[in-house]
């Protein structure tokens, strides 16, 4: 019989190879008594119910184990090491025999300054003490494989061509990427205060990626240059900044068309072609960009994850309707700096640009646009002089997956989408009809869950076969409609939202002001820095189509507090339905009932709410408003006719004087 004692200074500390896990139990000390052969076959289990977790700390086990009469020491020490964080807990290991052990260096959670374990067992005999010693200097350490790294030759007079190799991918499918063709992209920009729409914000400055194409152009993400006031481009190695002048911005593909005149700069750099083939899931693919954490051209790689349909607003998480392109999910690393750079096959093929990648819960998401939105966007711009929007037939769909909606809609030997409103100005309307069901878009057959074939069994949503309709191109469409088939022709149109996206570069917001309320048109622009401060009921309507060419979403967005106003604080911004009884079609128009009401202006908010002003009085207060909020004038330029143009002059309340003489 031989008792073995393990005692720790703070825990007991036991380790199993079979398990490869590392346990500490609470307690002080642990005695047992156990029998052990003449072979010195010792096997204990011991199974504790309390896993205490370490981060930070590396433990390196040394076992000396012995033959003879005298026995083996257990040595263990514990001390901090770089971070590495394995997943999940630990759990309760078992203790196995001595001859098992294996001397691991672990990395375990939170800090732990110093950890010393003993464990000795004694038994008869003489011990091996030179065996013993060689045994305690062996240590093996896990060691982390290290990432494959990619090796560009830079091309030199003389020299073999430029190659690039990734260790441990086969010979033959690495080529020589076309790094010289990446730029990176600096830009200045200046928006508008939304909120203060006489205002332009301060200047900021933001980068992005782009790459070179035919034509001496560049090609970057729209949202890059969004609100730019000046652009410029730096080659790959290179240590100058070019003025480079935008051509093109079409924010609905988020695709913008650079130009620059320097012909130093074109001067032995490649433009690179693009075609229109799309990857095969799972192909790799490189993404070349500049990215944050440093200045110079990095390198992701990664596989094609899904080729699929996406409204590129709401990947980019801004609260806009719009159609849904072609995309494509790659599992690279797309950080901010990466958007507009190019995504490249690894035999040096452009399969698309870089323009989002998700930061939220899911991890190894980005997004790239593929190469057949690239060349509808070159071909608009090179057809028409620039690129608009994409196509979008002004149609609002439901699914028939249902067998009694199907039953309803004799739908039996076929297949659709049920069509549930038409816009009045969209391409569709006076020819699709609230109740039919589209059977075919161009040769494309459509499935009751709203589906399009796309390559051997992938399918995508029949968004794609609308938004990669050219522009101006006669689209065929079959549906269902009383039981028989109708054959449709429609012309590939923006349908105009209600809701303006963005604002022309140069221009400013358009405002009035009237007794301090500061009324405004509902846009994106307002929509991005007040999203939760809007009522239900203007949320409501801008989910609708217009109904006729000038039509805006009129609200109020603030009041400038005086006292010819007060009582009419406002909390949140609320739709102006009418203006003395009557409809607002526009801000102009609400303009102009101002201007010819009599005595007083009553305003018809939503959810009942009225405002009712005198309108000498207001007049009266107006120019003491305007200075004291610094307001240059009481309403923006596009509101005035072009007299009114001419005699405004910055802070000089001349407009306010017409306005006064015109009431008295």
């Amino acid at each position: 019989m031989t008792t073995i004692r393990i005692t720790m200074r703070k825990c007991d500390i036991f380790y199993s190879t079979s398990e490869q896990m590392l346990m500490l139990s609470l307690s002080l000390s642990l005695s047992l008594s156990l029998s052990l052969s003449l072979s010195l076959s010792l096997s204990l289990s011991l199974s504790l119910s309390l896993c205490v977790v370490f981060a930070r700390v590396s433990v390196a086990v040394t076992v000396a184990a012995a033959g003879g009469r005298d026995g083996a020491s257990v040595f263990c020490d514990a001390c901090r090491l770089a971070p590495v964080y394995p997943k999940g807990l630990f759990q309760a290991p078992t203790l196995g025999t001595v001859a098992s052990f294996r001397p691991v260096r672990y990395h375990l959670r939170p800090s732990l300054a110093r950890l010393s374990v003993t464990a000795a067992m004694t038994r008869r005999g003489a011990a091996n003490a030179a065996a013993a010693k060689e045994s305690r200097q062996q240590r093996l350490t896990l060691k982390r494989p290290s990432a494959p790294r990619l090796v560009m030759t830079s091309k030199s007079k003389g020299a073999a061509p430029a190659t690039a190799s990734v260790d441990g991918i086969p010979q033959g499918i690495t080529h020589k990427l076309p790094v010289g063709s990446v730029v990176k992209i600096f830009t200045v920009t200046s928006k508008p205060n939304y909120l203060l729409p006489w205002q332009m914000g301060g200047p900021d400055a933001c980068s992005g990626s782009g790459f070179l194409v035919a034509g001496r152009r560049i090609i970057t993400n729209a949202h890059v240059v969004s609100n730019y006031t000046q652009v410029r481009v730096r080659k790959h190695g290179g240590q100058f900044k070019y003025l480079a002048r935008v051509l093109c911005i079409n924010h609905t593909c988020d695709l913008a068309l650079l130009e620059i005149d320097s012909d130093e700069f074109w001067e032995g750099v490649e433009q690179l072609q693009i075609n229109t083939d799309i990857p095969d899931l799972d192909e790799r693919v490189v993404v070349l960009g500049y990215p944050m954490g440093g200045d110079t051209l990095s390198l992701t790689r990664g596989v094609v994850s899904r080729v699929t349909t996406l409204n590129y607003e709401e990947v980019k998480f801004q609260p806009r309707h719009g159609p849904e392109l072609l995309a494509i999910q790659i599992d690279a690393a797309i950080n901010s700096g990466n958007s507009g750079g190019p995504v490249f096959r690894e035999n040096g093929d452009i399969v698309g640009v870089a323009f989002s990648g998700y930061a939220g819960s899911a991890d190894n998401i980005g997004y790239i646009i593929p190469t057949p939105v690239i060349t509808s966007f070159l071909t608009s711009i090179n057809t028409n002089g620039t690129s608009a929007g994409v196509c979008d037939i002004g149609i609002r769909y439901e699914l028939c997956e249902n067998p009694s909606m199907q039953r309803k809609l004799k739908m039996e030997q076929h297949s659709g989408i049920h069509v549930i409103k038409v816009a009045q100005l969209g391409p569709a309307a006076g020819k699709v009809k609230v109740g039919d069901v589209i059977t075919k878009i161009n040769d494309y057959p459509v499935a009751n869950d709203g589906t399009i074939p796309f390559r051997g069994e992938e399918r995508v949503s029949v968004q794609h076969a609308i938004s990669s309709h050219p522009l101006g191109k006669t689209m065929k469409m079959v549906v269902l409609r009383d039981s028989e088939l109708v054959n449709l022709e429609l012309e590939g149109a923006v349908t105009p939202p209600l809701v303006e996206c963005y604002r022309e570069v140069g221009t400013m917001p358009s405002y009035f002001i009237f007794g301090g309320c500061l009324f405004s048109p509902m846009t994106s622009g307002l929509i991005e820095p007040c999203i939760d401060d809007f009522d239900d009921e203007s949320w409501e309507a801008s989910r609708k189509a217009k109904t006729h060419e000038d039509e805006q979403i009129v609200v109020m967005v603030s009041v400038l507090s005086h006292p010819i106003n007060h009582g009419y604080n406002m909390s949140r911004i609320r739709r102006i339905h009418k203006c003395n009884n009557t409809v607002i079609r526009n801000l102009q128009h609400l303009k102009q009932l101002v201007d010819e009401s009599d005595k007083y202006v009553h305003f018809e908010l939503s959810i009942g709410k009225n405002i009712i002003l005198d309108k000498a009085e207001c007049l009266e207060a107006e120019r003491e408003i305007l200075k004291t909020y610094a307001v240059p004038a009481p309403c923006s330029r596009d509101l005035l006719s072009e007299k009114e143009q001419e005699a405004l002059t910055p802070r000089n309340g001349g407009a306010r004087s017409k306005r006064a003489k015109r009431a008295k």
